[in-house]
């Protein structure tokens, strides 16, 4: 990361778990002068965590001179606000913080714009280590795009460059990967509860399933019966499932056997 620049003025549209860690570590760097949210108490209640903040509830009431504003409110609500972006500042750069929305939902509605995605989670529940998360940039012009990669240079060692194309790719991972995996947890976790334990029962489990994951390729430290071809086991598990959890056993068991045919029980 680089020396913080604190005279850098930036407004945040949205309020929610996106914007909240990414207000945190902007205000950190830079300052974050406004929030802007339909909602004027989620507004007021994210600008209240940080310095000199202004919380605002039109978008006629953004201000005018910032360097940077930041789109992070859910991909459906993009287009509206760029379709109203105020006339802001020549110099003035707009960017979004979605993995799937491209770049160009700004073209036309402002001079400079771009795309400044984190790829992470967020929730309110958890703190996020800012510094370690990958922050993917897409700009309209070269120029654009130096100044968003300085801008998240400011809270992320980890910054690199991604067009709308791969952006769509690492989130589609991201949704099997961390989506859906949480998924599959929350499952286990509630068939643990049926018999009175929880998750917390499998987490030497989980923290070397990710230790084999990241140190190997997946798909080669894949164990299990759907891998073994194990048809008595795999019937036993379906029979304890209600209907729901049975289906998504089933499903994911056949794509396992099915990416190792060779092997034996």
């Amino acid at each position: 990361m680089v020396k913080p620049e604190k005279n850098i003025k930036i407004v945040i549209l949205g309020s929610g778990n996106v914007a909240t860690h990414m207000a945190a570590a902007l205000n950190r760097a830079a300052h974050v002068i406004q929030i802007f949210s339909p909602t004027p108490e989620h507004a007021r209640r994210l600008a209240s965590t940080l310095n000199d903040c202004e919380a605002v509830s039109e978008l006629s009431q953004i201000r005018l001179d910032a360097d940077f504003y930041i789109v992070a409110v859910k991909d459906d609500a993009i287009s509206e606000i760029a379709d109203n972006i105020p006339a802001t500042g020549e110099d003035a750069v707009w960017a979004h913080t979605s993995g799937s929305v491209p770049a160009d939902v700004f073209k036309g509605k402002c001079r400079n714009y771009g795309v400044f995605y984190p790829l992470q989670t967020f929730n309110r529940l958890t703190e996020v280590e800012f510094a370690k998360v990958p922050m993917l940039i897409e700009g309209d012009t070269p120029a654009t795009v130096k100044r968003l990669f300085n801008l998240a240079e400011q809270v992320s060692a980890n910054v690199r460059y991604a067009d709308s194309t791969d952006r769509k790719l690492f989130h589609l991972a991201a949704v099997f990967a961390c989506n859906f995996a949480n998924r599959m947890w929350a499952i286990s976790d509630d068939i643990l509860r049926s018999r009175g334990f929880d998750l917390t029962l499998l987490e030497p489990l989980l923290r070397m399933t990710l230790n084999n994951a990241l140190s190997s390729r997946p798909d080669a430290v894949q164990t299990g019966p759907a891998r073994r071809h194990d048809t008595e086991i795999i019937a036993d598990h379906i029979s304890r499932l209600p209907d729901d959890y049975a289906e998504i056993y089933r499903i994911v068991s056949e794509n396992i056997s099915n990416a190792y045919p060779n092997e034996q029980n």
